[in-house]
């Protein structure tokens, strides 16, 4: 892909990010961001940006913990599900 400098604002800060990430999910991103910096804001009654920033990137990396958690239970539970077939298909065959 292409990269392309793209301006965004995190925080109230404009930044210029050189990325190959197409410029609208760019943006998609960094207003994902804000929001979830203005709820742990409320949440750590701080106005500070630089700590409100710390804050954002725990939460942030919490929700990645936490869907990656949830994958990995959905993937083991899908192999079992696949190895009981399996077993089921190679006991019928034998018959």
């Amino acid at each position: 892909m292409v990269r392309e400098k793209t301006s965004i604002k995190i925080l109230n800060r404009e930044l210029v990010i050189e990325t190959d990430i197409d410029p609208l999910h760019l943006n998609y991103l960094a207003t994902y961001i804000n929001k979830k910096a203005e709820e742990v804001g409320k949440e750590q009654n701080t106005v500070d940006t630089m700590d409100l920033l710390y804050y954002t990137l725990m939460a942030l990396a919490e929700e990645v913990f936490v869907l990656k958690e949830k994958k990995d239970n959905i993937e083991n539970d899908d192999n079992k599900k696949i190895d009981g077939l399996i077993l089921q298909i190679e006991s019928s065959m034998q018959v």
